[in-house]
């Protein structure tokens, strides 16, 4: 059982074969809840679905999703925007233990595998009460998976992609009375993707991962206490092009180096009939390096460049905690949740005033869920912080669910988000030849308010379900942390609360589910506003659409499955701040469809699944766009999207060794 508690309703977008109305979820609720009494919105992306979608990481299987765009860097991977809002305000979590280890403020989504992962539980809006800083545009929960049956068993699973990918992992689980043991081991090689066979510089650069998870699960009277370690690993490969002369040959190599080690300890005990007590301690060991080598190309040997501002160490420590008692008990008055939340963070690197800075943040939290009729739940929460770098503010939330009739629920919601400052943000020192960047210990938290209003439309008749759910949000987000020149005579640039952004957006999704089949239709319309400096006078909202449509279909004769999965994005304004320049200008991405066709099929009793299939049909790879200049990059008139065309199979193979039914 994971011992953490988030949020959720909305669609089930499992793509399943059959009507799974009553699935349990666990994240922002007060114990064990189902998507139908859930007063929040969420959206559940189930194994299957991960699977029909051949989805290797998290940005895979998250890029179909409405409001969500995805942005690729080289050297930084993959990050996304929820509303509007950046990843550096998405809060990615693992059973609940946040995923330390932002680079450029974000996440990458790509160093996210799925081998281990159960379910994805994805809410959109401010979780601030539940989940304190970084979660303004929502949070997304991974779930790893979990078994409690008695006996052994052993899953192989390998796939291959004509891109370059080849990836392979066994998982290994053993249990006997009380005690259970599982093992995840998985390799993940890219080998890197270019437009030109001939040219040393990938678009794509290689990578080279290893993942691993070792977990220990205690079943205790009516509890389980649970110690879960994983480590990751991964090497990115950044070619130069070569310099040849008629006395030399020779190429400036990066190499980038991440290691990330979470060791964590679950607690969880049911106190009586309907209380709960869950707690969760984590330490988290984050590491990148960046080394530049000058690459002999006739006899392929490599020695480090002597030059200090083309190498690179940083090292993040994250030490957490966070326990609650709850009280939960289908159709009461009154249920509650209370608990405490301690995040403790050292960052440790050359590009840091001073080479090391810790910051500190102690949370009491709480909630309450009111029946005022029977029909009506009023959900007011209130987190109070107390930071040792930063005046944190005072953090309410709202939400109202409503069950009119017996075909149509209205959640509304109100919710307060913020986001410290990071420690670069605070007290970063990038001094080299081409950059000056500080850090400002000054600096406040990002504030949020946000408005939701969901509605879900659902009938029910002979095992086939029509769901209708539209949607409206706002988001205004004051005191946002952006770069800005210090002045027009130099290059030095500083961190200051400069910035207001606003989104707003109506979404409206359907969806039919029959025991074969299951069709979803989706269209999001978001609109944002950057007033990048309090002094511009920019105040016009820049409005973008999305779409996706999804299908799959069972075949009985033979048995498998058909799937599709296509996704819209039109054209999207922004109004972007150069920071080379100091001035505000206009920067757009050009439209662009994506579309993915698979087949799924079991043999020997689901013993064995292969998924096989075509990604990106329409052979996308750049978009034309007109993107500012940062700190680290220059000015572009493209976006990484795809890597052109490509066909994929992926293999599950499970073997179950002397499973008794203890």
């Amino acid at each position: 059982m994971v011992l953490v508690s988030p949020v959720l309703f909305g669609q089930t977008d499992t793509m399943r074969t059959e009507n799974n109305l009553n699935e349990v979820i666990i994240t922002g609720q007060y114990g064990q809840n189902s998507l139908t009494r859930s007063v929040y919105k969420v959206k559940v992306l189930d194994e299957k679905r991960i699977q029909l979608q051949g989805a290797v990481n998290v940005k895979d299987v998250i890029a179909n999703e409405l409001n969500v765009r995805i942005a690729n860097d080289p050297a930084l991977g993959s990050s996304m925007s929820v509303q509007g809002l950046s990843g550096q305000n998405i809060k990615i979590m693992i059973d609940g233990v946040p995923v330390a280890g932002r680079e450029g403020g974000n996440i990458d989504l790509a160093q996210l595998n799925l081998a281990n992962i159960e379910r994805i539980e994805f809410i959109e809006g401010p979780m601030s009460v539940n989940f304190g800083t970084d979660a303004l545009g929502g949070v997304i929960n991974l779930i790893t998976k979990k078994q409690s049956k008695a006996g052994y068993s052993t899953t192989l699973n390998a796939y291959v992609e004509t891109i370059g990918q080849y990836n392979a992992g066994i998982a290994t689980h053993a249990a006997k009375g009380n005690w259970a043991v599982d093992i995840n081991l998985n390799r993940n090689f890219f080998d890197g993707y270019h437009t030109r066979p001939d040219s040393r510089i990938h678009l794509w650069k290689p990578r080279t991962q290893y993942f691993g998870d070792v977990a220990i699960t205690r079943q205790l009277n009516k509890g389980s206490i649970r110690l879960q370690s994983s480590i990751f690993h991964e090497k990115v490969t950044n070619r130069d092009s070569a310099y040849i002369t008629p006395w030399y040959a020779y190429a400036n190599d990066q190499y980038f180096y991440t290691i990330r080690q979470t060791n964590s300890a679950f607690f969880n005990k049911q106190l009586g009939r309907n209380y709960t007590a869950d707690a969760v301690v984590s330490y988290t060991y984050y590491n990148r390096v960046r080394n530049s080598f000058r690459k002999n190309l006739q006899t392929l040997e490599e020695q480090l460049i002597p030059q200090n501002d083309l190498h690179d160490t940083a090292t993040t420590q994250y030490w957490m905690s966070r326990g609650t008692v709850a009280k939960s008990k289908e159709n009461s008055k009154l249920n509650w949740q209370t608990g405490y939340e301690v995040n403790h963070e050292t960052f440790i690197g050359s590009r840091i005033r001073d080479g090391r800075q810790t910051i500190t943040d102690y949370n009491l939290f709480a909630s309450a869920e009111w029946r005022a009729l029977p029909q009506l739940i009023i959900r007011p929460g209130l987190r109070a912080i107390y930071n040792t770098q930063f005046d944190a503010p005072l953090i309410p939330s709202l939400n109202i669910k409503w069950d009119v009739g017996r075909i149509l629920v209205i959640r509304a919601s109100y919710g307060k988000g913020f986001r410290a400052p990071s420690l670069k943000e605070l007290h970063l020192n990038f001094v080299d030849p081409s950059h000056n960047v500080q850090g400002n210990p000054n600096l406040q938290a990002e504030k949020q308010d946000n408005y939701q209003l969901n509605a879900t439309l659902e009938w029910s008749k002979f095992e086939r379900i029509f769901r209708v759910e539209p949607s409206l949000f706002y988001n205004d987000v004051s005191d946002k942390i952006d770069l800005a020149r210090l002045s027009s005579n130099t290059v030095e640039a500083g961190y200051f609360n400069i910035s207001r952004f606003q989104s707003a957006g109506f979404n409206l999704n359907t969806e039919y589910r029959a025991p074969r089949y299951t069709f979803i239709l989706g269209y999001a319309y978001t609109g944002i506003q950057n007033s990048l400096l309090r002094a511009s006078s920019v105040d016009n909202f820049f409005f973008s659409q999305e779409a996706r449509f999804n299908i799959n279909y069972t075949f009985l004769k033979p048995a498998f499955t058909f799937a599709v999965f296509y996704r819209y994005n039109s054209r999207m304004q922004l109004m972007q701040y150069e920071i080379k320049s100091g001035e505000l200008i206009n920067g757009f991405i050009d439209p662009y469809h994506m579309v993915d066709a698979t087949l799924n099929k079991s043999f020997f009793k689901n013993k064995l699944t292969i998924t096989t299939g075509i990604k990106n049909i329409l052979n996308v790879i750049n978009i034309n766009a007109s993107l500012a200049a940062g700190v680290h990059a220059a000015q572009t008139n493209a976006a990484m999207v795809g890597m052109g065309r490509t066909a994929f199979i992926q293999l599950n193979y499970r073997i179950d060794w002397n499973r008794t039914n203890s």
